[in-house]
């Protein structure tokens, strides 16, 4: 559930909207707004109760099919995202967001060759859209494919330098490949970014480990030799 203060935030606010509905119950932006009110309760299925109310009093708008589809996703129901997803893009084929939105639909419906292929398509279309790139990178990690992933990762830091997700994700995939020269740089790129971070605290452990192990190993060589 949302804390204290946001539940009550939400909770008055979609009262507001239904409320409004009574005399207005060919509103649409009502709908919507109760349904988001919703959504920050994490009453997914309420959401979803409106959001089909709303379509049902306009059939071709944008916002309501791209908001039934976030909601199917966060309520487990990938395989109902994608349908609405995909009316949005034909409203809307210039929304990034929504196919990006699909392709994790794809993903979360153990489907990774229809997402990267969607991935791929936006990239064609918006070949500096970080966010995609993030999300293809993630899932070629989610598939063991640590080479391709690295290769991803290396993209969005030359598009933007500074982009810490991007030296955390290279660091995961070298350390993963048993690279751990480059891991424990790209480790330490991130720690530089974000030295407060939950993150940084846990790769300072992965970095000692790396040493600790390096060292081990040397000792070892010296007794043989």
């Amino acid at each position: 559930m949302a804390n204290k203060l946001d539940e009550k935030h939400y909770r008055k606010t979609a009262v507001s909207f239904l409320n409004s509905m009574i005399s207005n119950k060919n509103d649409i932006t009502l709908y919507i707004g109760a349904s988001k009110a919703y959504k920050g309760l994490k009453e997914y299925s309420k959401a979803i109760k409106y959001l089909n109310r709303a379509k049902n009093i306009d059939s071709l708008n944008f916002e309501v099919y791209y908001e039934l589809g976030i909601n199917y996703l966060l309520n487990a129901e990938p395989y109902k995202a994608v349908p609405c997803f995909q009316t949005a893009i034909k409203l809307n084929p210039k929304n990034l967001n929504a196919q990006v939105q699909l392709a994790i639909a794809h993903e979360l419906l153990d489907e990774p060759e229809m997402a990267l292929m969607i991935y791929e398509k936006i990239l064609e279309e918006k070949p500096e859209f970080i966010l995609c790139y993030n999300h293809k990178a993630g899932l070629y990690m989610q598939l063991g494919e640590f080479e391709e992933a690295a290769r991803v990762f290396k993209q969005i830091l030359k598009i933007n330098p500074n982009y810490f997700r991007a030296n955390l994700g290279l660091g995961i995939c070298f350390d993963k490949l048993e690279r751990k020269h480059f891991a424990v740089r790209y480790y330490k790129k991130y720690i530089a970014k974000k030295p407060n971070s939950d993150t940084t605290k846990a790769l300072v452990g992965r970095i000692v480990e790396i040493y600790s192990k390096k060292s081990n190993a040397q000792k070892r060589l010296q007794v043989v030799s």
